[in-house]
């Protein structure tokens, strides 16, 4: 592809770019399933209805919004979602989720460009605190690219997924939006602060 990243523009998804949007979620649901909770055959299975209600009730609902890389001709090459919690005692943080870059795409800075999207979505809703995400333990180029972004590893889970008949762990991450340096706001004695 000749076009730059430049020219690759992070948006909200709204539902003029819905298809397009949920047609990537398709392609990675497919190709990454090690990636991703959703399994391919139950979101390739949901009616138009159930992909606008999925919209409206998760994915531009309330704080959450889910952001796009879209190139000049309007191809969406690039989502990631950001997501909060309702409860009294969980509204200081947000996840990130459903991070994801088409491979013709890769190598272009956009997956940080959709990170820093989040991150300051998140930063602008009164009240949040920190960004949680989990990524599977062996996809290396997605943990670096968390890391830069600040996100620090803070735990395993093990046997996170098992997909066809392979277990898979996960890394928890998180990144403390009110905490100067390193992001897990730990101070120089090895304290949370």
């Amino acid at each position: 592809m000749s076009e730059s990243s430049a020219a690759t523009r992070i948006v909200p998804i709204t539902r003029d770019l819905l298809e397009p949007c949920w047609q990537l979620r398709l392609r990675a649901l497919k190709d990454h399933p090690e990636a991703f909770g959703q399994p391919y055959d139950e979101a390739a299975a949901l009616t138009p209805a159930d992909i606008l209600q999925t919209f409206d009730t998760f994915w531009d609902f309330g704080d959450n919004q889910v952001f796009g890389a879209v190139t000049g001709d309007g191809n969406v090459v690039g989502m990631t979602g950001v997501a909060g919690w309702n409860r009294a005692k969980m509204r200081h943080r947000m996840d990130i989720w459903g991070v994801y870059v088409a491979p013709e795409y890769r190598g272009r800075g956009i997956s940080d460009r959709l990170l820093d999207a989040a991150i300051a979505h998140a930063r602008r809703i009164d009240g949040v605190l920190q960004l949680h995400f989990q990524v599977v333990s062996s996809n290396h180029a997605a943990l670096k690219s968390y890391e830069r972004s600040g996100f620090v590893r803070w735990g395993r889970m093990p046997r996170a997924d098992i997909i066809d008949g392979q277990a898979l762990d996960n890394d928890f991450m998180v990144l403390m939006l009110d905490a100067p340096g390193d992001g897990m706001g730990i101070d120089p004695e090895g304290t949370f602060s």
